[in-house]
């Protein structure tokens, strides 16, 4: 998406608005009829190049909440990932439940994990998407949902927590590095003094920086029961000096005749290293951290996709 800022003649008109977010070339066009003519002329202008681009409309995720317009189109993407529902149904049955989940989404974890019959407490930050969640678990019974900040984690109801699930790149959504020591320190208050932290984030290797950050990115295709087109772009910015990925989603959605809309968000994710991750578990108590480089639990490598960790409350009897 691409703002610029507009003429004074055309600030408030309307029928501007999508040729100034989509034709800067257009805008350049206007500028210089402000010169040479008056501003009913140039209001007239407007309304006629913007008709041109008629067939296209655009969303834009509130600041608040960057999923507040994407639950549905989350959904096409995540909802056929379950390489991680036995890793989180295995640990849940060694450790037992009641079960946190932070950064629950749409419940797409929690469906299996109740199916196994645990009992789950679902917290997330976004509305859309706990409603979502609530059309997706129905009337199944021993779960809760609670909508707050993860750094609040000891707040959530079904408390003490047997286990604190954090993931696919839950913990990264934390944008500075207090945030995440914080989140980290209320799932060690939430927890029972048996309980267990398991944490999944990608991998930071140098390798995945640069392929993440190498521009506009066509991430998937998908239908709509309706029969609509949807795909899936996103472009990352790479801050390393802050250990930040600025990314951009968008979503184009194609009906039938042609007609296009887009959806568009953003959000930060602060990326950590294995080191960094294992000294902010140890500063906020946590013990017996293991560390693992995918679902199957095997040795984490350079190469390593995800970055599995997990850490215990309390150590256990022996250890």
């Amino acid at each position: 998406e691409i703002v610029m800022e507009r003429p004074a003649v055309l600030r408030d008109h309307p029928a501007a608005v999508l040729f100034v977010r989509f034709r800067p070339s257009l805008l350049r066009h206007l500028t210089d009829y402000d010169r040479r003519r008056n501003a009913a002329s140039i209001a007239r202008e407007a309304a006629r190049l913007s008709r041109t681009m008629r067939r296209m409309t655009i969303t834009t995720g509130a600041a608040a909440d960057p999923y507040a317009n994407i639950p549905h189109l989350y959904d096409l993407e995540h909802d056929r990932f379950d390489a991680d529902v036995g890793l989180y149904v295995n640990f849940a049955t060694a450790v037992g439940d009641p079960i946190l989940e932070l950064g629950c989404g749409t419940g797409r974890l929690m469906a299996p994990l109740l199916d196994a019959g645990f009992r789950v407490t679902g917290l997330d930050s976004s509305a859309a998407m706990l409603g979502a969640a609530r059309e997706r678990l129905g009337a199944t019974r021993g779960y809760q949902l609670y909508q707050g900040d993860m750094v609040a984690a000891d707040e959530a109801p079904g408390g003490p927590f047997g286990m604190v699930l954090i993931p696919l790149n839950g913990l990264l959504h934390l944008a500075t590095l207090a945030e995440q020591r914080g989140m980290l320190a209320a799932a060690w208050r939430a927890l029972d003094p048996r309980g267990q932290l398991v944490i999944d984030v990608l991998n930071p290797s140098p390798e995945s920086l640069r392929d993440l950050s190498s521009g506009v990115q066509h991430e998937g295709a998908w239908t709509l029961p309706d029969g609509r087109a949807v795909d899936k772009f996103s472009a990352r910015r790479l801050d390393a000096a802050n250990q930040r990925l600025d990314t951009t989603v968008w979503y184009d959605i194609t009906a039938a005749d042609g007609t296009t809309s887009r959806v568009r968000t953003a959000f930060p994710l602060r990326y950590l290293h294995r080191a960094e991750l294992e000294l902010l578990l140890e500063l906020t108590g946590f013990v017996d951290v293991q560390v693992y480089g995918g679902y199957e639990l095997e040795p984490f490598g350079d190469q390593a996709d995800r970055l599995i960790v997990t850490a215990e409350k309390t150590r256990a009897p022996g250890r």
